[in-house]
């Protein structure tokens, strides 16, 4: 009997920390994108259009709903508002065949 409660309790536990997690603006996510990947978030699509790991860098072109698109180079800690959320570059994989970026996804709150 006290198994089947404590499994209650975990599984009560786990489904109420996923609630939380996708209600609660203050959480974060990673996201691991290669060239020419798209990631849409809100009302912007990024494209990854290079990566050069060895510079730390990521070429991206923003897409913003019917507005002009938006091509900037993005380095390490650097970030970049998209609807209520905000991206930072966090990282740069170097692999054999193609470099990977791990962007920081955040909401803002308000």
């Amino acid at each position: 009997m006290i198994n089947i409660s404590m499994n209650r309790a975990i599984g009560l536990f786990i489904l109420f920390a996923g609630i939380i997690f996708l209600i609660y603006p203050g959480f974060s996510q990673e996201v691991v994108l290669s060239m020419h990947e798209n990631y849409t978030l809100d009302n912007c699509t990024l494209q990854v259009e290079d990566i050069d790991s060895q510079a730390a860098k990521v070429w991206v072109l923003i897409l913003a709903g019917n507005g002009p698109s938006l091509s900037m180079v993005l380095g390490i800690n650097d970030t970049l508002s998209c609807g209520k959320r905000t991206l930072m570059v966090k990282r740069f994989y170097a692999g054999e065949s193609a470099d990977l970026v791990c962007l920081k996804i955040n909401s803002i709150s308000g």
